[in-house]
């Protein structure tokens, strides 16, 4: 797949570019990888709002408890 990226910032440019001399990349390497990076981050962020709404649905689903105070105290006083 070809992109074209406009008006990219020169300060992100530069820091671009010197992250791929400084790795030996070419700057399109360079950007393939900061794009996999952040496409692989986007990612684990859906599956933990995935992992986080299917356990307030089993939150949801369980029964309400009975108040442990009650329990804690009677344990303390013994």
């Amino acid at each position: 797949m070809n992109i074209t990226v406009k008006n990219v910032p020169a300060s992100v440019y530069k820091v671009m570019k010197a992250e791929a001399r400084r790795r030996r990349r070419s700057l399109n390497s360079q950007i393939i990888v900061a794009l996999e990076a952040e496409a692989a981050e986007a990612k684990r962020r859906a599956e933990l709002a995935n992992a986080l709404d299917a356990f307030e649905r089993f939150a949801a689903s369980l029964p309400p408890q009975p108040d442990s105070a009650p329990i804690i105290r009677a344990n303390r006083n013994r």
